[in-house]
This record gives structure tokens, C-alpha cells and sequence, in this order.
């Protein structure tokens, strides 16, 4: 599909008119959700030569299909970007959450872009964002104030009850993957949705309740594998590519496969091998970097603290948690 380009998204106070602000958000929501869900295609390719951030990023020289293929291994095998898969306690994709937003989407007038594509993923959401402020920029184009300002407040109500909810954690994730371009697409695409928040009330709880999986004295390294793995419970994200560098940090042996099996041969073997405390020392290390992402994010955009402190928390609980198991006797 053509795009209007968009240039580098801008931000709230860049001195452009509120109707100018409205577009130039529209097209940038427009043309990231495409990469989320097409990844780079030659159609996108000449308006990307156009931003000089995602240029310096640009694969060279372009090939479609190690595009697609990139885009498959980023979004198919590493992270998972569905509104479902990061609020939910189960590592699955569809349900109760993408219903939600499927009806939130026709109450706000919009159908989704992609048809074979679960209505919860990120560029399907981003999608929604660019319609509802692509109306908002055709009535202050029109001289209708009050349509504008019911457009803005469309605008929060899906920020709020949906995009501020997870894709902070998501977008945050994709910037710890070996891909450059979609890396800085991701810190873009934060920087833009952080920017465009409004007034915040206190959201309702929209993390899954707290797990003290090591109080269950049966617990083995599979529950505490399926608890490391679920971003709404323990706040970080492990891709399988990260999965395999901390194998290859203390040349572990991990096998192939999922996630889940792939960590869970991870535990195992570093038990077998007397690296186990050095591998929790690792884990441990990584949710205190998510803690300081998350804490980042929250001094440079406060008015969103209430949607982020709740992931810092999870992050901070499975550190805890890492501590407790370098001193207990887990087994299989």
C-alpha cells in the first residue's frame, strides 16, 4: 500500500500545527505497523530511504527475500508480538484478550488490516492508532474542534486500555534481538507511542496475579522455566536467541526446539556441569537490566510510570526469585 512519508515521527511541541502533528503521527503509525506485519518490502523500501534513523539501519544491499526471511526468524521464533501473548499466563496467542480488542475496534469504527493476522498483534493495533488519528487530522482539517478532541479521546481510551498495556515490554524486547533495523524501528516506535499519552488515571490491573512458584515445594525447573518464559508474570522476555547466547556464554549445550525446551535443557545442563550458579548469576543480571529499562522509560516519559512501574515490579520479583534459587535445592 502507498504511504505519505512521514519523515521522523515528531513529537508533541516540534511547533507544528495540531492538524499537521495529527498527520505526521498518522503516517508514521501507517507505516510501522506495515513493517511489524510485512517486515521491509520493496514497497516500503523508498519511503524508509527517507528517514535518516531506519536509512542508517537499512540492510545493504536489499534483498526481499533475506528480508522476509529476517522478518519470519524476528517475529516467528524470537518474539512473539501479540497483546495476548504478553498479558497472558498461558504463552498463547488469540482468546479472551484478542476478543477485547476485536470489539474495541469496532466500537471505535475500524476493521483490522490484515485478515489472517490475530487482531491483537502490534501492527495490527498500530494500525487502529493511525486510522483514529487520521480522523482526528481530517477534522481539524475541516474546522471541527469538538470531532478533533472525541478523536484524541478514542485516541487515549485504546493507548490506555491496550498499546501502553504491553507493547512497552514488547518493543523493549525487540531491542535486545540481533536486528539492527527493527531494533531501532522498535526505539522509534516506543519514543512515538510514549510521546502521543495524554492525562493517565490509574489503570486497572492488567498483569495476571503474582506466582511465588518456589513456595510450591514441587516446583522443578519446568515451572520455573514456564514462569521465566511468560512476560506478564516475570516482566522480562527470553528469545530463543538469547536463550542460545547464554548457552554459548558457558558453552552449555541447549538442543533446538522451543523455548521452552531449549531453556529447560539449559537448567539441566548447567546443573550437570557445575554452572548453574554461574547461569543464575546471568538471569539475575538480566532482570536487572529490564529494571533499568523500564526505570529509563519512566524518567523520560513519568506520565506513563503507571503502566510500566507494574512490569518493573516483575522484573524486580523474578530477580528475587533468581536469589532464592541459587540457595535452594530445586531438583528434577
Amino acid at each position: 500500500m502507498p504511504f505519505s512519508n512521514p519523515g521522523s515521527p515528531t513529537p508533541s511541541g516540534s511547533g507544528l500545527s495540531q492538524a499537521q502533528l495529527a498527520r505526521a503521527r498518522s503516517y508514521s503509525y501507517r507505516l510501522f505497523s506495515e513493517l511489524y506485519l510485512r517486515g521491509i518490502t520493496a514497497v516500503s523500501l523508498p519511503y524508509l530511504q527517507q528517514i535518516p534513523e531506519l536509512t542508517a539501519v537499512l540492510p545493504t544491499p536489499f534483498y526481499a527475500d533475506s528480508a522476509a526471511a529476517a522478518h519470519h526468524d524476528l517475529f516467528q521464533f524470537n518474539i512473539f508480538p501479540y497483546e495476548s501473548f504478553f498479558l497472558g499466563d498461558d504463552g498463547l496467542v488469540g482468546g479472551e484478550v484478542t476478543a477485547v480488542v476485536n470489539q474495541h475496534y469496532f466500537q471505535l469504527g475500524w476493521q483490522t488490516a490484515v485478515a489472517d493476522t490475530e487482531a491483537d498483534h502490534l501492527g495490527q493495533e498500530l494500525a487502529c492508532l493511525a486510522f483514529l488519528v487520521a480522523e482526528e487530522a481530517e477534522a481539524w482539517e475541516s474546522d471541527q474542534p469538538g470531532a478533533a478532541h472525541d478523536w484524541q479521546t478514542r485516541q487515549q481510551f485504546f493507548l490506555h486500555s491496550h498499546l501502553l498495556c504491553w507493547a512497552p515490554t514488547c518493543l523493549l524486547a525487540i531491542q535486545r534481538q540481533s536486528n539492527p533495523f527493527f531494533a531501532e524501528l522498535a526505539h522509534m516506535t516506543l519514543t512515538l507511542l510514549l510521546s502521543h499519552v495524554g492525562n493517565v488515571t490509574p489503570p486497572p490491573d492488567f498483569l495476571p496475579p503474582n506466582q511465588d512458584i518456589l513456595a510450591n515445594e514441587k516446583s522443578g525447573f519446568k515451572e520455573i522455566v514456564h514462569f521465566l518464559l511468560l512476560p506478564a508474570l516475570s516482566g522480562i522476555t527470553l528469545s530463543r536467541d538469547n536463550i542460545g547466547q547464554l548457552g554459548r556464554q558457558f558453552d552449555l549445550p541447549r538442543g533446538f526446539g522451543s523455548r521452552e525446551t531449549m531453556l529447560l535443557n539449559l537448567l539441566r545442563t548447567a546443573g550437570q556441569y557445575d554452572a548453574l550458579p554461574a547461569l543464575l548469576t546471568a538471569l539475575q543480571e538480566t532482570c536487572r537490566r529490564w529494571q533499568s529499562s523500564y526505570q529509563q522509560l519512566i524518567d523520560q516519559h513519568s506520565q506513563t510510570a503507571l503502566f510500566i512501574q507494574p512490569w518493573q515490579a516483575r522484573a524486580a520479583a523474578t530477580e528475587q526469585m533468581v536469589i532464592e534459587l541459587m540457595a535452594s535445592s530445586i531438583a528434577e
